[in-house]
């Protein structure tokens, strides 16, 4: 009777072992290797910004989960196309692209490929296929409070005339996100103190062309800009190298650009990231576990952590705790809904 009683307890134990086991991890098939296709940006996965970031997210999924992945690198818009039809050849269960350039290519193939799934990043449309999810940043949130810290800097350097600007990328949604908010946060900063901070600002013809940011930084450094917020990709690094080399002061994008482009960190207050390496990672991992979200559209923002600024840096004892704390009174008010960064486009 001892020997049946311990019997049943241990299999009770193992009954509840089981249990216990399939509530923490889904099933999957072990018997199938979910293959995952990557396409690059313009500018390149060494961008040190927003495609590298994208790229390191991939890797560390790539790593950490028994999935096929495989990378398409680009150099030109038409490229995108050419990625995906390639991975469509071969067999790819779950293809990623990015950004308003991708936009078109990706919806089409969704469409014609039902059985295929598709993330698209940084970019979202009303109604996506139930095979497309989309991935939107609310980089607002992020760039207003950017906006505010960069006229307070300015009006520091130069209390008689502050000026701040931007070089962003191709006028697109997605960049106009940036500059309007930027903008905004520049004269939240001038209500809130009764300043006049003015604010200039370029767009590019390219997102990678260091050459052409760095032309831009200068001609708004000649127009007195002391501060300059650079979010265009390769062409934003060349702006972030000449505000450095004129003894400026610049503000990083996507990633923190203080470690990403360490020469440039010298120059930099601060920069408005979007964590593109954990919504990747996190998206490959939901994959593997069967839990794709296809026909929806989701959000990073400051709730959820998925924007914010960076570090101050090298300027963190220089800002004083009055301006920290209204910068962290702003942001409070964005995620409450009582401060608006004036970006409608939704």
């Amino acid at each position: 009777m001892a020997k049946f009683t311990f019997r049943l307890g241990c299999i009770i134990f193992m009954l509840l072992v089981v249990s216990t086991s399939c509530k923490q991890k889904p099933i999957v098939n072990p018997e199938k290797i979910w293959r995952v296709g990557l396409i690059g940006g313009m500018g390149g996965f060494n961008d040190a910004g927003f495609n590298q970031n994208i790229m390191a997210g991939y890797l560390k999924a790539a790593k950490d989960l028994p999935l096929n992945c495989q990378s398409f690198d680009i150099t030109s818009v038409d490229d995108i196309s050419k990625g995906i039809n390639y991975f469509l050849a071969n067999g790819i269960d779950l293809i990623i692209t990015s950004t308003f350039d991708a936009a078109q290519a990706t919806i089409d193939a969704a469409n014609a490929n039902p059985a295929i799934d598709f993330v698209i990043i940084d970019y979202a449309m009303a109604s996506p296929p139930p095979n497309l999810m989309c991935v939107r940043f609310d980089v607002d949130q992020a760039s207003f409070p950017c906006g505010f810290l960069a006229a307070y800097w300015a009006d520091k350097q130069n209390h008689t005339n502050p000026v701040t600007g931007f070089v962003a990328g191709p006028e697109i949604p997605e960049i106009r996100q940036f500059s309007v908010s930027y903008l905004n946060g520049v004269e939240y900063f001038n209500k809130q103190y009764n300043r006049n901070v003015a604010s200039l600002g370029y767009f590019s013809t390219s997102f990678a062309d260091t050459l052409e940011g760095a032309k831009l930084a200068d001609s708004l450094i000649r127009q007195n800009a002391s501060v300059i917020f650079a979010f265009a990709g390769k062409t934003g690094n060349g702006a972030l190298y000449k505000a450095k080399e004129a003894g400026k002061w610049a503000i990083g994008v996507d990633v923190d650009q203080y470690y990403s482009i360490p020469a440039v960190g010298p120059a930099l207050l601060t920069s408005c990231m979007k964590e593109l390496d954990v919504m990747v990672y996190q998206i490959m991992f939901d994959y593997y576990y069967l839990k794709f979200s296809g026909g929806t559209i989701i959000h990073g923002n400051l709730n959820n952590g998925g924007v914010g600024k960076a570090p101050y840096h090298d300027y963190d004892a220089l800002i004083p705790d009055s301006i920290k704390t209204a910068l962290a009174d702003i942001e409070a008010g964005i995620m409450h809904g009582t401060i608006s960064t004036g970006w409608t486009e939704k």
